[in-house]
């Protein structure tokens, strides 16, 4: 049977799927990503995975990876390391352009589709966990007067707050951590990116999607999997980025 999924929601699934249990080479595509210092991912004990995460009024996530350093049983905060990841793609009609984007978040004006801009998705994440501490406080007290309250975070155009879902709750207290790092899978290439040297107010990392490609074709040999994104790449074609097929 062959699957097959649409633009970067299908190919980061199809991703995470074909990686797995495998810890080695869940390593192997994180270090494909040049993270901020003082990131290093050393050894970790395992993963945690979130993929099309809802954090309520701080928006979806496309995919959160966990990094844990110790068991479950005695691990601490300062024990994990959270990676926030969205993906963003050309499509048919329209190109992406990491200029475009940055340009629209710097003016810090409310527009239509703003909650799909990058940097505005990936900043809210950062809020969330900036407040992490004082989210959790609210939390707790409320389950004690039960009054309903939640904290709210001033934030662009609004005020953002966690909300009640028990599901973004659990999702919200995994990802307490010690380091958090934000991560746009993008569809500019990879020499583009390197060029691109506009001062951001927080710290983002680039991951071109010829990067992830790349991943996929280096690794298919020893881990075959990795074959079913390439095939989904080979669907999407040049919706995902200026991509040329080599032979």
């Amino acid at each position: 049977m062959k699957i097959l999924g649409y633009s970067e929601r299908g190919i980061i699934n199809s991703l995470i799927f074909s990686i797995g249990e495998d810890k080695e080479l869940m390593g192997e595509f994180i270090n494909k990503i040049t993270l901020n210092e003082p990131f290093n991912l050393g050894k970790p004990d395992r993963y945690t995975v979130l993929l099309e995460q809802s954090f309520s009024d701080f928006g979806d996530a496309d995919l959160v990876i966990i990094i844990h350093y110790k068991d479950e049983k005695i691990e601490k905060a300062d024990d994990k390391i959270v990676l926030f990841i969205e993906g963003k793609v050309k499509t048919s009609g329209s190109n992406w352009i990491i200029k475009t984007q940055f340009d629209k978040y710097f003016q810090k004006k409310e527009y239509k589709g703003y909650s799909s801009n990058l940097f505005y998705q990936l900043y809210f994440k950062k809020q969330l966990i900036d407040n992490w501490p004082e989210i959790k406080k609210q939390i707790e007290k409320d389950k004690i007067d039960k009054k309903g309250e939640k904290l709210e975070i001033k934030s662009f155009f609004r005020n953002r707050k966690i909300g009640n879902n028990p599901i973004v709750e659990k999702a919200f207290n995994l990802i307490e951590c010690k380091e958090a790092y934000y991560i746009g899978i993008i569809p500019t290439l990879q020499e583009d990116i390197n060029k691109f040297n506009d001062k951001i107010d927080f710290e983002m990392s680039f991951l071109s999607w010829e990067k992830v490609e790349e991943f996929c074709e280096e690794n298919k040999s020893k881990h075959p999997s990795l074959e079913k994104v390439i095939e989904i790449f080979d669907y999407n074609d040049k919706q995902i980025y200026n991509r040329i097929k080599k032979d």
